[in-house]
Formats: C-alpha cells, sequence, structure tokens
C-alpha cells in the first residue's frame, strides 16, 4: 500500500447514508485513505454545488481526492483501486475485476433500495412487518446473486481471492455487498461459504476493521435510521 495513500485525505459527499458512496467508503478504509463524509441536508446546498460546476454530470456522491473532483461511483471506484494498487496485476485480471464489480452493482439494490420500499411500514410503526418482508425481498436478491458470486470464487482455484492471488478491489466489493446483506438478514452467507470467506478476510483488514467501528460507518438503514434517511434524500433532491 502506497504511503501517499495513508497520508492524504479525501472529502466524500453525499446524503446521510450508505447509498452510492458506501463502496467508495470501503475501498478508501482498505486502501488506507483517511476521508471524512460532508452530508447534506439542503436542496440548496445540492443546487450550489451543481451551479458552481462541482458535479460535472450533476449527481452525487462527489469524491474530492488528489486535486480532483470525481463524480459516478463506478468511475470513483475504479479511480480508488487503481490509486490504491488493488486493481489487478494484468490487463486479464483486470477485466475480471471490472466484471466481478458490474455484478455487484448489478445486485446492490436489495440492500440500496432497503429503506424506500419499506419507508411506509417504518413510518407508521409496524417494524414486525417491516422485518418480515425485508427478509422476504433480501432474500430474493440474495438467490438470484450470491450463487454467481459462489461460483467465480470457487473457479479461482489460486486462492482465497475473487481475482488473480491477492486482493483486489473486486474482494472490496463483494466484502461490502455480502456484509450488507448479512445485516439485513443475519446468517445469510452460511451457504455460501467462499462468499463469506472472502467478507471475513476484508473486514479483518486493520483499516477496514477501524472503518466499520468508527462513526464514518452508517447504520444499516432499518426504523428510525432508514426514516431519517430516506427523509434526507427526498428533501435534498425535493421530490
Amino acid at each position: 500500500m502506497a504511503e501517499e495513500n495513508k497520508s492524504k485525505g479525501a472529502v466524500l459527499t453525499y446524503f446521510h447514508g450508505r447509498g452510492r458512496a458506501e463502496q467508495a467508503r470501503w475501498l478508501m478504509a482498505a486502501t488506507g485513505v483517511s476521508f471524512k463524509n460532508v452530508c447534506l441536508d439542503e436542496p440548496e446546498q445540492f443546487q450550489k454545488m451543481r451551479d458552481d460546476g462541482l458535479l460535472l454530470f450533476g449527481q452525487l456522491p462527489l469524491l474530492e481526492i488528489d486535486g480532483l473532483k470525481l463524480v459516478q461511483s463506478q468511475s470513483i471506484n475504479r479511480y480508488l483501486a487503481r490509486r490504491g494498487n488493488i486493481y489487478g496485476k494484468n490487463l486479464k485480471e483486470q477485466a475480471l475485476c471490472d466484471m466481478v464489480a458490474d455484478t455487484v452493482n448489478d445486485s446492490v439494490g436489495g440492500v440500496m433500495g432497503y429503506p424506500f420500499r419499506l419507508l411506509s411500514l417504518f413510518k407508521e410503526g409496524k417494524s414486525k412487518e417491516a422485518k418480515e418482508q425485508g427478509e422476504k425481498d433480501l432474500l430474493t436478491f440474495i438467490n438470484k446473486a450470491f450463487p454467481k458470486f459462489e461460483k467465480a470464487i470457487q473457479l479461482n482455484k489460486e486462492s482465497k481471492f475473487v481475482v488473480g492471488s491477492q486482493l483486489t478491489y473486486a474482494d472490496v466489493l463483494v466484502a461490502a455487498l455480502a456484509h450488507a446483506y448479512d445485516e439485513g438478514l443475519p446468517g445469510c452467507l452460511d451457504r455460501y461459504p467462499g462468499l463469506k470467506g472472502i467478507r471475513d478476510h476484508v473486514i479483518k483488514i486493520p483499516s477496514v476493521a477501524a472503518y466499520l467501528a468508527s462513526s464514518l460507518y452508517f447504520p444499516f438503514p432499518r426504523d428510525k435510521v432508514a426514516i431519517e434517511y430516506c427523509d434526507n434524500v427526498n428533501k435534498v433532491l425535493s421530490r
């Protein structure tokens, strides 16, 4: 891990929650980039960022790092992977990492949309009903996505990693995805030993463990946390 990655900080601007900024947080943690969360509260703040030209395509998250203002979550992820030297050792590994990353992106909807799908139940105080419906929804996504990741992991006979023989950003993104689903539906990784192994390895990386134990890590969005996050997003986006 390059020393400069440990010494230089970054600023990540988003809402008061995980969403599409969470993968970047995990990648910065894994590569030793110190960062701070800047969370928007008002639509005027978002509009000012657009008016000031800070958001090239008018969307969040925004990552300010190395003098750059990066937008589009997947572009941010790839930049952090290259910067942290976890993008794979050659073109083949990089292509495989990108395929895994794209599949993670296809599979994140279960946890990313979780608070919005259940918002009405949370606001009505129907925690039990929300939990039951939420677990049912998560299991649908898990049954579709997790066997694919398990197969990819098992195909890599070189090591315990998803791609190649050392940590790549594919491992970090898979771990972040698996960890989030396991928070929403505890025990869901038990049927997927390869996936669980990747998650367990990544969360034991000291800098990742420190991130998960810090105030930078937003809690899983259920009940009051879900209501506050959804209200924040809707307010800032004026919807």
